[in-house]
């Protein structure tokens, strides 16, 4: 991807360990449409903590500066994104800082990647938008060159469509990509998406109009991937 949820009388509880999750009501997905907006707020307001092998997903925290810029100022790495490289540790605080405000909102998505190994914190993976009407998402990602090769982000890929398609009940899971992007194809077709629409100049970013490739996988081709 270029770059880039109810309570009655209590919050859901959604357990850590190993990415397993234990819900004390009544999931997202059997909620009225009516309701899933302001659920999906309460959600994300307090991002929910995942762990798969490698890695923990949590809340991107000020703590993170240091290595998100990184390889927020990587020319490699925001090559096919839409956003500048980050000219300055400043920019990237000041950045970090606004995430603060969208998720104390319950309007941001985006976990924050740390790798067990050595606690460093290597890049995001999650929603860049939900329809509520549709009962889809798409999700976006972006890895730190150091960690390219080594599976990270299917890794995180995969958790978080389990918790878009298991716990929010969606029925599509898309990721865009503009051309040349290889990598982020590959990610998303080890994923289980498949090709799903091209657009010619499909998006002006940066120096010129691009093209942008769209992949998806439904809800049926995840669940019958782990089988």
């Amino acid at each position: 991807m270029f770059c880039k949820v109810f309570s009655f009388l209590k919050r859901p509880r959604i357990e850590e360990s190993a990415g397993e999750k234990t819900e004390t009501e009544t999931d997202f997905k059997y909620l009225p449409k009516s309701k899933k907006s302001k659920k999906l707020k309460e959600i994300f307001s307090a991002i929910p903590k995942f762990e798969t092998e490698r890695l923990v997903l949590r809340r991107i925290e000020d703590k993170d500066c240091a290595d998100m810029f990184e390889y927020s100022a990587d020319s490699d790495v925001t090559k096919y994104l839409l956003w500048q490289p980050h000219a300055t540790l400043d920019e990237t605080k000041k950045h970090i800082a606004e995430l603060q405000k969208r998720y104390d909102s319950g309007r941001f998505y985006d976990w924050g990647m740390e790798y067990k190994k050595d606690g460093s914190f290597v890049g995001t993976c999650g929603f860049t938008s939900v329809d509520i009407g549709k009962n889809e998402c798409e999700v976006g990602y972006v890895l730190s060159k150091r960690y390219w090769g080594m599976g990270l982000m299917h890794e995180a890929l995969e958790r978080i469509m389990d918790f878009a398609f298991g716990y929010l009940g969606f029925e599509k899971v898309e990721a865009r990509f503009l051309d040349g992007n290889a990598r982020s194809k590959k990610v998303m077709e080890k994923a289980g998406m498949i090709h799903e629409k091209t657009e010619n100049k499909g998006i002006y970013a940066k120096d010129g109009y691009k093209t942008v490739y769209t992949y998806s996988i439904t809800k049926e081709a995840f669940e019958k991937r782990r089988v």
